[in-house]
């Protein structure tokens, strides 16, 4: 028995996908230790505001940072998503 089909995952839109990476991916062991280390380093964005941004590149399969960032500045729903309170 499946929890889920692939069909189902992938009639989703981005958003919705990105939203169950974000809420699955079991990496708060990861977010608590790279929080720890950031120390006195530049604290523009929050660590795991950062981090959710990197998995919306994958997810919306984004071939370089620029691209990215233009989507982030155009979709304002991304940005939320991710966690970026300000416009970029």
């Amino acid at each position: 028995m499946n929890l889920f089909s692939w069909e189902e995952i992938e009639d989703l839109g981005e958003l919705d996908r990105l939203r169950l990476v974000i809420q699955y991916l079991p990496d708060e062991k990861l977010m608590r230790k790279l929080e720890s280390n950031r120390k006195n380093g530049r604290n523009d964005d929050p660590v795991r505001t950062v981090w959710n941004t990197l998995l919306a590149g994958v997810v919306f399969q984004h071939d370089s940072i620029e691209s990215l960032r233009r989507e982030l500045n155009r979709n304002g729903q991304l940005r939320w998503l991710c966690g970026l309170e300000k416009d970029m």
